[in-house]
């Protein structure tokens, strides 16, 4: 069987979305990604409350701006939504609507994503259910 039939279960809807976690001893991963981020094909919104603006460059500009109003960084990856929160300096993490990946196809897009970031950052890459960090459902390495 291929990979997509082992997981495609943990796609069903379910009310929960999925977490897509960069777990990194390094600050530098934050800069890293946003480099790689503004040079890959991918389109993406930083919105600052309700505000589109431009993706700062910085982790710490980021912090700066959720002192007043929360951010959100969405990347469109195919038809995929992928949104990208500022939790914490070491990791970063995203999720995604579980109802997006109905195919074979949508599921090569997001493991062409994964790559494309575990590439960029020079670190793991796992796909876990919502807030359940001991229920991977994958990891690129």
């Amino acid at each position: 069987m291929d990979r997509w039939n082992n997981l495609k279960s943990h796609f069903e809807k379910d009310g929960s979305l999925r977490d897509i976690i960069v777990t990194s001893d390094s600050y530098e991963s934050w800069s890293l990604f946003f480099a790689a981020l503004i040079s890959a094909e991918y389109s993406h919104t930083f919105k600052h409350g309700d505000i589109v603006c431009t993706l700062p460059n910085s982790i710490d500009s980021i912090w700066g701006l959720q002192n007043t109003e929360p951010t959100l960084l969405s990347i469109e990856v195919g038809e995929l939504l992928i949104n990208c929160h500022f939790f914490k300096s070491y990791e970063i993490e995203f999720d995604l609507d579980p109802k997006d990946i109905n195919s074979k196809s949508d599921f090569v897009v997001l493991l062409n994503f994964l790559t494309w970031l575990n590439k960029s950052i020079k670190s793991s890459v796992v796909l876990t259910h919502e807030n359940s960090r001991d229920e991977v459902i994958f990891s690129v390495e």
